[in-house]
């Protein structure tokens, strides 16, 4: 007998890990072709893991199914996703599956209300297709081929097969707060996870969405906003910037300019708070603590190249935040000192960038907590005419 889920997929320093919604949609898929092929409902389900170098690959593990229910037509299951600690917009969310006899042999999928299908090339899945991505889509179809092997007895006459919908009440909804519409995915979540497992916080994962996402906007736009965070999404959500034209990366500002280097994106606008940015103007492009800090130093010794005596120096230094350093330098008349930030921010990206793309252009824009310009650096004469160019 597996073993429950939580046990089986265990923790990372201290944190649950969870299950995907790839494997949420193939747990309810079996819980509920296992309703219909013995005819009773389902408290729980067992899924094997895809194969891989985890711990946790390949292994059984039992997954509770909130509710299930037959006819002798068709079978039905729900299953919550469980992200573990992992901060995901889909946890806690139901995936359901309909499962009914079908006369074609094997097992097909389609997508119900909630699940998104694919609207251009450049994913996994084709356009007009469900976003079931191939791995959960491989281990879907694997659980239920190995039912009619094994039980082709309970098939009524003149059926061979069996046909999956796949729903999410609330895919819709939670699509909307993903990147899914800016990948090419329309009305509804994806069935998504290579691993089946959820990796709390997972590195990984992040560079994985940011790349996917600069993937796809690669194939329409040469250019590309790039933000740190709400400050930044702020910024731009109130120059009414399109969805398409820029995406958030949190700390892995290097890793989004790269990324976009190398799929041919030449024109980059980098914005965030000066609290971000004085790390890349340092040069620490991925802008976690854990990489370094060197925020209030950067913004002293800018200070002092535009004048700052060494008291106001020594001030800057003893603040905690960067964003504490914005009333001093504008008391202190030193405001050109955030236009200094922005230059040698904009320097540093264009070092990084000259070896994959010696024709990246990068702006970058450095602002206050509330969203507002402090310092501007780039190719453009004004910020109106940045904007324009980004649309």
């Amino acid at each position: 007998m597996a073993a429950g889920y939580r046990e089986v997929l265990g923790a990372v320093n201290g944190l649950k890990r969870g299950f995907t919604t790839g494997s949420t949609a193939q747990a309810a898929a079996k819980a509920a072709a296992m309703a219909l092929f013995f005819q009773a409902e389902q408290p729980e389900v067992e899924i094997t893991l895809p194969e891989g170098n985890k711990p946790f690959s390949g292994r059984s593990m039992l997954i509770p199914v909130r509710v299930s229910a037959c006819t002798a037509a068709a079978g039905f299951a729900a299953v919550r996703k469980d992200a573990g600690d992992d901060k995901d917009d889909t946890n806690g969310m139901e995936i359901q599956a309909q499962v009914s006899f079908s006369r074609e042999p094997g097992v097909r999928l389609k997508r119900g209300v909630g699940i998104g299908v694919v609207t251009r090339p450049g994913l996994r899945v084709p356009p007009g297709e469900p976003a079931i991505n191939p791995v959960p889509k491989r281990m879907i179809l694997r659980e239920l081929n190995r039912l009619l092997q094994e039980y082709p007895d309970t098939l009524p006459p003149g059926q061979h097969g069996l046909e999956v919908i796949f729903s999410a009440p609330e895919g819709e909804r939670v699509a909307a707060l993903t990147w899914n519409s800016r990948v090419g995915v329309e009305k509804g979540i994806s069935l998504i996870g290579t691993s089946g497992v959820v990796e709390p916080r997972s590195e990984v994962a992040c560079k994985t969405s940011i790349a996917m996402v600069i993937k796809s906007a690669a194939q329409e736009r040469d250019s590309l906003i790039i933000a740190s965070g709400y400050v930044g999404d702020k910024y731009l959500k109130g120059r009414n910037f399109p969805d398409k034209a820029w995406l958030t990366v949190g700390d892995y500002l290097g890793f989004a300019l790269k990324q976009s280097a190398q799929r041919g994106i030449h024109k980059l606008f980098l914005v965030g708070h000066i609290g971000k940015l004085s790390k890349i103007t340092a040069g620490l492009f991925n802008t976690h603590y854990q990489y370094g800090d060197a925020r209030l130093e950067t913004v002293a010794a800018f200070a002092a190249a535009c004048g700052a005596v060494p008291e106001q120096v020594e001030q800057l230094l003893s603040l905690s935040l960067a964003e504490a350093a914005v009333p001093l330098l504008k008391e202190w008349k030193l405001e050109r000192t955030f236009s200094r930030l922005a230059e040698r921010a904009a320097w540093r990206c264009n070092k990084l960038l000259a070896h994959i793309d010696p024709h990246s252009e990068v702006s970058v824009a450095i602002l206050d907590l509330q969203s507002r310009m402090l310092g501007f650096a780039g190719v453009y004469k004004t910020e109106e005419e940045l904007c324009r160019d980004f649309m």
